[in-house]
């Protein structure tokens, strides 16, 4: 638009440069407008090859923006290839270290176990060698579980002397557990 506005600008003034001599009085020689006409000319000729110049570069421009937005989409692809790859990294690490850190809870659960019955042993070791009367008043002060848990370590006949030697109500609350205690380990033997 703006090139042909910009020819049609120079047309008029080339037109009014021959037109304007012979309307006007004035002593204006012909080789003066020639020279104008050329130089005009010259002008226009000159204006072309920077519009086809910038033409060219505009042209130029609009490849360079296409080849940047097709490595902006292949870097956008990439980069979210690579989020999608560290999060199933992530997530597999995770996995694998919940599943190490239950397992080896369930051992030290397992390990605590063991050590406390350990010692739940080595307590019923003691309360057997010890006289009955003397190991019914100890269990009785203890809480039921405890005293239950270590009847369950005795010889059956050790710890019915022991329990017979007992308060009678506190003697039932402890067998009642004791009872419950023996039937778990049997379970847990089998």
């Amino acid at each position: 638009m703006r090139l042909h506005l910009l020819r049609l600008f120079l047309s008029l003034l080339m037109v009014s440069v021959i037109i304007y001599p012979a309307y006007s009085k004035s002593q204006k020689s012909l080789t003066a407008v020639v020279d104008k006409i050329n130089e005009l000319k010259a002008l226009e000729s000159l204006l072309d090859k920077k519009i086809a110049k910038l033409e060219h570069l505009k042209k130029q421009l609009d490849n360079q923006k296409k080849e940047l937005q097709a490595l902006r989409k292949q870097t956008d692809e990439y980069v979210k290839k690579k989020k999608k790859e560290a999060d199933d990294y992530y997530a597999n690490i995770k996995k694998q270290a919940d599943e190490y850190i239950a397992k080896k809870q369930k051992e030290l659960e397992s390990l605590q176990k063991q050590i406390a019955d350990e010692k739940i042993k080595k307590l019923a070791q003691i309360y057997a060698a010890a006289k009955p009367q003397a190991a019914a008043d100890e269990l009785s002060n203890m809480d039921e579980d405890t005293a239950a848990k270590i009847l369950v370590f005795m010889k059956s006949r050790q710890a019915g002397a022991i329990i017979s030697k007992m308060q009678p109500k506190k003697a039932a609350r402890i067998f009642q557990q004791y009872l419950m205690k023996k039937d778990q380990l049997k379970i847990n033997k089998q």
